[in-house]
């Protein structure tokens, strides 16, 4: 299961950071970095909103951040891609949380979430239609069910992993920690979600 993202589904770090500085005076830059990850960005977003107007507000808003952010200063010019994750997820909490009155309630709270009833249950409902996207896209419904097994931390790396395709830098400023913790987390997650298709393939037998 586990492998290495293509390499056509991000920019060479070392030409994203160059294209980052240019665009802090160069339009044509900045369009180049929209223009990659605009349908990665919109994507990402989509599988978490079932509102297709909304997921395309929020891309417009996400990547009218980004050029904000890129032309001051004092923007760290480490890993735009996963930086740009990070904005696009807030984005969608900050949505879930102002649309809150229209979400379905009684969808309980496990001991390993964060302890924030509000953010994990809006993560909870991302992730939900993430993993139902990365069903269908593998035509494995055991891999589906099995993901629902395993805690919201383990199923949210997985996914941001495998459908969303992040690489481990991106990875890390989305998740907001060290490679070698990543790498622990994952190793963590992928023995997770075995032992629930070993459960779920013994459930079906």
């Amino acid at each position: 299961m586990e492998r290495d993202a293509s390499p056509l589904t991000r920019l060479d770090p070392t030409r994203e950071r160059a294209l980052v500085a240019r665009a802090r005076v160069d339009p044509l830059a900045f369009g180049e970095l929209y223009d990659f990850y605009l349908p990665r960005i919109h994507g990402f977003i989509a599988r978490r909103l079932a509102d297709g107007a909304a997921a395309e507000d929020l891309t417009a808003m996400t990547f009218e951040r980004a050029l904000n952010a890129v032309r001051r200063d004092d923007f760290r010019n480490d890993s735009f891609g996963g930086w740009l994750y990070r904005v696009a997820a807030n984005a969608v909490v900050d949505h879930v949380r102002r649309a809150r009155r229209s979400v379905p309630l009684g969808l309980g709270r496990r001991a390993s979430d964060t302890g924030d009833p509000d953010r994990d249950d809006e993560r909870r409902l991302g992730d939900e239609r993430a993993e139902r996207a990365l069903g269908a896209a593998l035509d494995r419904d055991e891999l589906r069910r099995a993901l629902a097994r395993v805690s919201g931390p383990h199923r949210r790396l997985l996914v941001l992993r495998y459908l969303d395709g992040l690489s481990t830098d991106e990875l890390c400023v989305v998740l907001g920690c060290s490679a070698a913790t990543l790498a622990v987390r994952h190793h963590r997650a992928l023995r997770a979600v075995r032992a629930a298709l070993v459960r779920e393939t013994s459930d079906v037998a």
